[in-house]
């Protein structure tokens, strides 16, 4: 009885050390995959490859950590790398600028944006301005070191803009502060890539995608703090063409910005999917055609997989974790799959407005912890099928 006794306890103990085993393999394929839908996956501030003939800045004079100007030497490295096709590379260190650089479809990499700094100086004058075909910045930080009222949102006083540039790439980038946009893309930019940035504390938005760009990327990147839309997609009846073809992509923003989540105001062909926002002030994704800025119609948005929580947490603001609305125009087309909302503080989903709302579907969607309204359907033909909380 004893041998029969002891070989239970051994099969026992067997299974137990078995189990064990696979929940532990089990919960590490959870954490790999949580972890890759982060933007630390995007390794920001990561090492830069930087190619055999790359100028460097201090070669041209630029000096780190001191209380000198670099901004001509860097401007003499970038505009002589445009001259030869080399790419320009950004050694450890603090470098100072007190005006705008411009960088006209150069590769500009830095050592990391932990390692290479660029602080720019004048709070109305500090933009890096990037143009031309196929610009890279990589692997550096980009600060300011005050700042002032977003005022009239001169570009001057975005951290990054790109004016006209094609065939683009920010990766791993760190932006902190600036007066008005982290990143704006304006003046039909094209074919580009967002990806892996970091920023932060920003006067308006985080990443503004506006005046007929198109074919942009973003993806995989963390905003924190944005003044205003932590990624927003804008298009005016001012301007020549539609902004449109855009990915927004794997990114996790919020946590305390001042405005909505991610929102198209204005655009066509835009595809929203694997987000996460948190902690906005106004609601979390928004979709919209707004009279009070003249904004063009909205066509065909796709908006998937995404986690919305505890956004529109301004007071007064009634804005609802998704908000769909129009003063003017017309938006049509508008599909949502598949996203969790949850925690709201005025209401889950919302549609409404004055403006010719036409088709919105709601497909496999999962309302949680509502507050007010889970939903309130107030314009639109509305689509509405296997929704949870609704």
């Amino acid at each position: 009885m004893r041998k029969k006794t002891n070989r239970k306890i051994w099969w026992a103990i067997s299974i137990v050390v078995v189990l064990a085993a696979a929940l532990a393999i089990w919960r590490g394929a959870i954490f790999m995959r949580e972890e890759a839908k982060t933007p630390e996956a995007a390794n920001i501030g990561s090492t830069v490859e930087v190619p055999e003939g790359a100028l460097s800045i201090v070669d041209e004079g630029a000096t780190p950590d001191d209380d000198t100007d670099d901004l001509a030497a860097i401007q003499a490295a970038l505009d002589r790398a445009a001259a030869e096709q080399v790419a320009v590379y950004i050694p450890p260190g603090n470098y100072r600028l007190s005006g705008i650089l411009v960088i006209d479809g150069v590769e500009l990499l830095g050592d990391g944006a932990d390692q290479a700094i660029l602080t720019s100086t004048n709070p109305e004058n500090g933009s890096i301005d990037v143009e031309g075909d196929g610009a890279v910045l990589s692997g550096f930080a980009h600060v300011y070191e005050t700042t002032v009222e977003r005022g009239n949102g001169a570009n001057d006083k975005n951290s990054i803009t790109l004016r006209g540039a094609t065939n683009f790439t920010l990766q791993g980038l760190k932006i902190d502060k600036s007066s008005t946009a982290g990143i704006f893309v304006g003046d039909e930019s094209a074919n580009g890539t967002i990806r892996g940035n970091s920023l932060q504390d920003t006067g308006a938005d985080g990443i503004h995608i506006t005046n007929g760009s198109s074919n942009v990327t973003v993806e995989e990147n963390s905003v924190r703090k944005a003044g205003d839309d932590t990624i927003a997609v804008v298009s005016y009846e001012e301007n020549s063409k539609t902004t449109q073809d855009i990915t927004i992509r794997r990114n996790d923003v919020g946590y305390g910005s001042k405005a909505r989540g991610i929102s198209v105001v204005g655009g066509e062909n835009v595809t929203i999917e694997n987000n996460q926002i948190r902690d906005t002030e106004m609601a979390g994704i928004y979709i919209s055609v707004e009279k009070e800025w003249d904004t063009r119609n909205v066509k065909n948005i796709v908006i998937n997989e995404n986690t919305i929580e505890h956004t529109g947490t301004r007071l007064g603001s009634e804005h609802p974790n998704i908000l769909v609305y129009a003063s003017q125009g017309i938006i049509d087309e508008v599909k949502f799959n598949g996203n969790t909302i949850s925690n709201s503080v005025h209401g889950g989903i919302g549609v409404w407005g004055d403006g010719d709302i036409g088709n919105i579907y709601f497909d496999a969607n999962k309302l949680e912890n509502t507050k007010g309204l889970a939903t309130n359907f107030k314009s639109g033909t509305i689509h509405s099928e296997g929704n949870t909380g609704f």
